[in-house]
Formats: C-alpha cells, sequence, structure tokens
C-alpha cells in the first residue's frame, strides 16, 4: 500500500458549542487505530471556547488519548498496514457497501475486533478491548489465509513481564496478565524473525 491518505475527525463539534456531547477516548483510539492499520492518517480537532484553553471535558479525553499512547505509540508511528487491516465481528457483519470509513455508522470495537500495523520485522496486533484471561487471534493461525509464518516471541505492550503464548493452525493464543496496560485498546508485538 504505497497511497497513504488521511482524514478528520472533531471531538465535537467544529466549533465549540457548550453542551455538545464529546466522543469518548474510546471512540478516538478505535478509529486511530482503524485508520491506521488502512494506512491512514488520523487528525483529531478539539474546539477551543473563548478562553482559548481546553474545556475540563475535552482535557480528559486528551490525558486519556495521551496515557494511551504513552503505552501503545510504537504500534502507531512509522507503521505500515500488513497483509489486511483487521479480523473480527465489526468487519464481518458489515455489509459491502457499508465497508467505506463513516462516523455515522461506526460502533465501538470490542476485544473480538483486531486491527494490524507492521514495521520491519515486527507485527502489531490490536485488540480492540481488554480480552480478558486469553486473546485469540485466528488471522495469524500457522499455514491459514494470511500465510503467517512461525512467531519468535509475542509480547504485550506495557506490560514488563514475559507472556505464555502459542501458535498453532487455529489461531495465535496469548495468556494475559491480570493487569491491563492501557485502557481501551492493547497491542502485542510479535516478532516475525
Amino acid at each position: 500500500m504505497a497511497n497513504a491518505w488521511q482524514t478528520d475527525t472533531c471531538v465535537g463539534n467544529w466549533h465549540y458549542k457548550r453542551g455538545v456531547k464529546y466522543k469518548t477516548p474510546k471512540t478516538v483510539i478505535d478509529m486511530l487505530c482503524d485508520i491506521v492499520s488502512r494506512n491512514g492518517n488520523l487528525m483529531l480537532n478539539f474546539p477551543l471556547p473563548n478562553s482559548g484553553e481546553l474545556d475540563a471535558d475535552e482535557l480528559t479525553i486528551l490525558d486519556e488519548i495521551t496515557k494511551w499512547m504513552t503505552v501503545n505509540s510504537e504500534a502507531i508511528y512509522a507503521t505500515r498496514p500488513w497483509k489486511t487491516f483487521g479480523a473480527g465481528p465489526s468487519i464481518e457483519s458489515a455489509p459491502v457497501a457499508n465497508t467505506r470509513f463513516n462516523e455515522r455508522n461506526r460502533k465501538d470495537l470490542t476485544a473480538d475486533d483486531i486491527r494490524f500495523t507492521t514495521r520491519g520485522k515486527t507485527l502489531y496486533a490490536f485488540a480492540m478491548g481488554w480480552p480478558g484471561k486469553q486473546a485469540t487471534i485466528p488471522s495469524l493461525a500457522l499455514g491459514g489465509k494470511y500465510d503467517v509464518p512461525k512467531f519468535h516471541n509475542v509480547d504485550l505492550l506495557g506490560h514488563k513481564g514475559k507472556l505464555k503464548w502459542h501458535q498453532d493452525s487455529s489461531a495465535l493464543v496469548v495468556d494475559l496478565p491480570e493487569q491491563q496496560p492501557s485502557e481501551h485498546a492493547v497491542a502485542f508485538r510479535i516478532a516475525l524473525s
């Protein structure tokens, strides 16, 4: 995918208006991961009141996005798309006519929704929510549709310890730590060689 693209969104209305319902940090992070996995860039607008400073709700949204990026930015910045942008129920249930980017029809992604990025010999797989005790990613099965190689290592960004994992002909299965390293989507770093 040589042709990168760019889109924009606003956390609320494009011009500041009191009482507007803002997008949640999860919605913005879902959009970011989905767009980057499709070779896109996301510009995010925060409308300012006449004081020139973000209001309290906007500051909360920005703080949550900043905390998430502190843990997961490696899987976003300077990455490229993989063989497929993603997998999961959000893709399988979307009608073909509705596959283009459309904010109004966008639903929050779940832990069963996966988005992929890559950099060099590293593959990143975002689980778009906390899977609980175990993450299962059928797209990364040995000998499967995407012809993935045998992985050498799987890490969870933001987690300091080793993970137990196995890869077979049905899926990549990763046992997760009790502590979630970040809110919203979590990213697995997978060594391809």
